[in-house]
Order: structure tokens, then C-alpha cells, then sequence
């Protein structure tokens, strides 16, 4: 058996068995049937119970009798919601639900005016596909969703063209938006009636296992938090989030919704990309500041790495399939530097830093930006450059590089992971496709997304499975992947405009984590960052 898995099962034994005593001892279930006008049965709607002082929603999918059950909940007062595209959505502002659960049935009045119910992509709809489009992405959609309320209205050119030169003004430091002429961009969405024009069809359903999740979603923060990236807690199953612009280490506990917080050890950090290690250390990368800081949960002591040239913008961690950081045959841990192309060895024993400039190449910008990274089994480093249009790989043993072309221009390969067959999985942002490479046959295979006008923003491989999770940003999804059979399962989310960045895995139950959090939350939708968990059945 595979070693890693073994170990994994004995770090979860013992909290997953509190967390099941704690959840059977204070488990309510709210249940009811949702209809419509004439009392026929609505399928696939979304039944959301938020107890207003833990600030946990819950939220579940009627099945093909409208039926519902939303387990679990504590027993209190709660805001329930009840939504489905093409029906005019129900709230209920308090409802209280005792120890022993209670029912409740709900009647939806269908509505033929779905604009403002549908994903981004539906609104992306109205661009024509090319190039163009897949570079206007790349610039735009790295943020937040493109389908949002600042972009759902009629603008004119001079409008477009103002919103265009502050977006690049403000978000000059990342380098990524493209060098489009401000005119010629404005110009083109208006001709195709971007913000006005939306492609009113209804989305596929979510598969079998995915209609049944159970997704639970966790507010964090006020209007200017930015929960950028998280991880689960090997040890405890508990979730850790870092604040990009507060400067804080949050940790979520499952249950009950607790936060607790962390001041990181800079101001003005940036804390960007975290993952445990096999000793149980946080690491998180500090992109403002040009560092990186490990933190022991148990203790609760900081440790604090310089050395990484100014401006690097230090990004990601390469780590393996189960999230834990990954460490090369010397013991250092590798990072990309998306400002500086380049990519960093760091040793925590003694904290010494190598950086490794990266080869550059003609691109239609004129730079290129390291972004994700990953290490093969013979300890070479992999890396995605989201603005150069390509992915590359270093060899620390013989110092050597090699770079490949993605198969279509302007791609935008984005935050990549490596399986257990030294297969690399990358989402192809600009074009709402899958990639893989395989590193042996050094060869590019392209899948298609189950929803078109997606910006996949990464991928995480299970360890377990060996199933590839994408976050489908502008579908309000995730999608799971399965390389044997070729096929996705959709998992659609709750909320409109949910924009999901890193993939996080619990092995001890199979929930999969990750971030909504567009910036700023207003654009989607949101007053604060949230967490969301999504638990399907085995």
C-alpha cells in the first residue's frame, strides 16, 4: 500500500472521530419539498440555511421530487434562501430550527427574465471566440469574474476605455494584463455588446454525486478581505485561509465555524500560497514582501526567510498530491517568482536561498511570469508561465532547461499540478480547456470543458483517486476530472459569481475546500470572503 496514504489514515483517526461525536450530538436536519406555482416538483434548486451567528451557510439540491434535507445544522435562528435559475428566488429573513429539526415547503413562481440568475459565462457568451477573446481573459478574468455587476450594463466606448485604463493602472504591479490599445479593446466589447447581451440557456445539471454535496460556506472578514488561498490541516481537518490585505493567518474550524487569527510576522505581506508540510509546518508565500514564512499550528511560532530578490513577488509552492510541500533530494523546498521569471530553492535548515532565471522568449508582451510549479519524480522543476504562453522545466542535478510552446496562443497556462505518472495537469485560462502533459511522451493532450466561456483558474490532483479537480471559474462550479475514463463530474456551487481559486483536500472525509474570492468581493457579490466546503457522497 501506498505509505503515504497509511500515513495519512492515522493522522485522521482520532479527529475525525471528535468531529463525529461533536456532530452527532448536536445534528438538526431542516427538510421540505420546493414547487412551483402549480405544485409540481422543482429539481436541482438550492436550499441554503445561514445561521446568523456562527455565519455558516448550508446549502443543498432538491431532488427530482423537489424534496430536500439540509443535515447537521445547530440548532438556532437562521436566514434561509431558496433559488433556482429561471424562478424568482425566496428568502426568509429568521426561522428558527430546535434540537430536533423541523420542515418546511417552499413555492418558487417561474420568471422569464434570467439575466441577472445566470454564471459570467453567460455573458462571455456574447464575445466571439479567438485569440482576442482568450487575451481579454487573461488580463481581465484573473481577478474576479467577467459577468459580474460592473460588468452587467451598457457602457460606451469612452466608458469601456476609462474602466480599462484604471483596471490597468491599479493592477500594473502583476504585469498581466496585455497590451491591448485601451480603444481598440473598448471598441470591440461594444460591438458585441459585452454588459448588455447575455446567452439566456439553461446550464447543464450537476452530475449524480455531485447533485447530492452537501456545500457549506464560511464568512470571513469585512468588504476589503481577501482569503486568497487555503489548505486543510492533515492533523486536525481543520482550515487555513491567509488574508492578502490584513495581513492575517486565519484557521476555520469545520464544525462549528470558529475562526481564529494570525498576525503574519511582515505588514503589507501579501500572504499568497499555502500548504503543510509532512512535519506539519505552514508555509505561506509573502508576495509583497519577497518572503517566505513557515508556521507550527502546535506552538504557534513563526519563521521568517529573506533572501529572495526585491519585486520577486514570490508565488507558489511545488508540492505533491496529497498538498503537502515538496522538498528535493537536498531537503529545499522550490517557489516561482512570477515577477522576475524566475524560480527559488529554499534550504530551512540553513535558509539559504538560490534563485534561477528563468530562459525568455519573443512573446507578444514582452515578458513572461512563473506562475505554478511542480517537482517530477526525478526532482526536475516544472513551471507554468501564464503570460509567455508556455511551461518550462529546470534541472537543479544538471543545471539544464527546457521550455514548450502551449498548443494554442494566448492560452494563459495557469496555476498547474503533477500526478503520481509524472503527468502534468494544467488549466488553459484563456481558452476554458484542460491540458495535460505528458512528461515521458513529452506530448500536449486538450479536453474540452463541460461548459464553455470557463477561466479555469487551477487544478489540484486527489492523491487518493487520482482524479484531477479543476475550479471553472465564470460556471459557478468545480469539476472533477477522471484521466481513466476521460469524463468530468460537475459540481456546481450555490452562490452566482463564485470565484474559486486554490483546491484543498480532507482525505479524512473527501470534502474538497477552496476559496470565493473575487476582488473585490463586491464584484462578486459578496460583502466579505468566504471559504466554501464541498462534501459529496463516497
Amino acid at each position: 500500500m501506498n505509505p503515504t496514504k497509511n500515513s495519512f489514515s492515522r493522522w485522521f483517526a482520532v479527529a475525525s472521530c471528535a468531529v463525529a461525536s461533536v456532530s452527532f450530538a448536536m445534528a438538526a436536519d431542516f427538510t421540505g419539498r420546493v414547487v412551483d406555482q402549480s405544485g409540481n416538483p422543482i429539481a436541482y434548486a438550492w436550499v441554503t440555511a445561514k445561521n446568523l451567528d456562527r455565519k455558516i451557510a448550508t446549502s443543498v439540491l432538491t431532488d427530482e421530487r423537489g424534496a430536500y434535507r439540509v443535515p447537521d445544522l445547530f440548532a438556532g435562528k437562521y436566514a434561509f434562501s431558496v433559488h433556482r435559475i429561471g424562478f424568482t428566488r425566496v428568502d426568509e429573513k429568521e426561522l428558527s430550527v430546535p434540537y430536533a429539526g423541523t420542515a418546511r415547503d417552499f413555492s418558487l413562481v417561474s420568471r422569464s427574465d434570467i439575466g441577472e440568475q445566470l454564471p459570467a459565462n453567460a455573458w462571455l457568451a456574447a464575445l466571439p471566440d479567438g485569440q482576442y477573446k482568450a487575451r481579454f481573459l487573461r488580463g481581465c478574468a484573473i481577478c474576479h469574474d467577467m459577468g459580474g455587476p460592473a460588468t452587467r450594463k451598457q457602457r460606451s466606448v469612452d466608458e469601456w476605455e476609462a474602466v480599462i485604463k484604471m483596471m490597468r493602472e491599479k493592477n500594473d504591479i502583476y504585469g498581466t494584463i496585455p497590451s491591448f490599445d485601451n480603444r481598440q479593446l473598448a471598441s470591440w466589447l461594444v460591438e458585441h455588446d459585452f454588459g448588455k447581451k447575455v446567452h439566456a440557456k439553461m446550464p447543464p445539471m450537476p452530475t449524480a454525486k455531485a447533485a447530492q454535496a452537501v456545500v457549506t460556506e464560511y464568512d470571513i472578514g469585512g468588504e476589503w478581505t481577501w482569503a486568497h488561498d487555503m489548505t486543510v490541516e492533515p492533523a486536525t481537518g481543520a482550515a487555513w485561509m491567509g488574508d492578502y490585505v490584513n495581513d492575517l493567518l486565519i484557521r476555520i474550524e469545520p464544525r462549528t465555524g470558529a475562526l481564529e487569527t494570525y498576525p503574519y510576522p511582515a505588514k503589507g505581506s501579501g500572504a499568497h500560497t499555502l500548504h503543510f508540510d509532512k512535519d506539519g509546518l505552514l508555509w505561506t508565500t509573502l508576495q509583497l514582501t519577497d518572503m517566505i514564512v513557515s508556521f507550527d499550528p502546535r506552538t504557534k511560532a513563526w519563521r521568517t526567510y529573506g533572501g529572495l530578490q526585491k519585486g520577486s513577488q514570490v508565488h507558489s509552492f511545488a508540492y505533491d498530491t496529497y498538498g503537502l510541500v515538496q522538498y528535493d533530494a537536498k531537503g529545499r523546498l522550490w517557489v516561482s517568482e512570477f515577477a522576475k521569471n524566475s524560480i527559488a530553492s529554499l534550504d530551512p535548515k540553513t535558509g539559504n536561498v538560490e534563485e534561477i532565471k528563468l530562459p525568455t522568449r519573443p512573446s507578444a508582451d514582452g515578458h513572461e511570469n512563473a506562475y505554478g510549479i511542480a517537482m517530477d519524480k526525478k526532482g526536475r522543476i516544472w513551471y507554468s508561465q501564464y503570460a509567455g504562453n508556455s511551461i518550462g522545466m529546470y534541472d537543479p542535478a544538471s543545471g539544464k532547461h527546457l521550455t514548450r510552446e502551449m498548443p494554442r496562443a494566448d492560452s494563459s497556462p495557469h496555476r498547474l499540478s503533477i500526478d503520481d505518472e509524472d503527468r502534468l495537469w494544467i488549466p488553459e485560462s484563456g481558452y476554458g480547456k484542460l491540458v495535460m502533459y505528458d512528461i515521458k511522451a513529452d506530448k500536449f493532450t486538450e479536453y474540452d470543458m463541460p461548459d464553455p466561456d470557463t477561466f479555469p483558474y487551477a487544478t489540484r490532483v486527489d492523491g487518493a483517486t487520482g482524479k484531477v479537480w479543476i475550479t471553472a471559474n465564470g460556471a459557478d462550479s468545480l469539476y472533477v476530472f477522471d484521466p481513466k475514463t476521460r469524463t468530468y463530474e460537475i459540481v456546481r456551487l450555490p452562490g452566482v459569481l463564485s470565484y474559486g481559486r486554490m483546491i484543498a483536500i480532507d482525505y479524512s472525509d473527501g470534502s474538497v475546500w477552496t476559496p470565493l474570492s473575487s476582488f473585490p468581493n463586491k464584484h462578486g457579490n459578496r460583502l466579505n470572503s468566504v471559504a466554501v466546503r464541498v462534501k459529496m457522497p463516497r
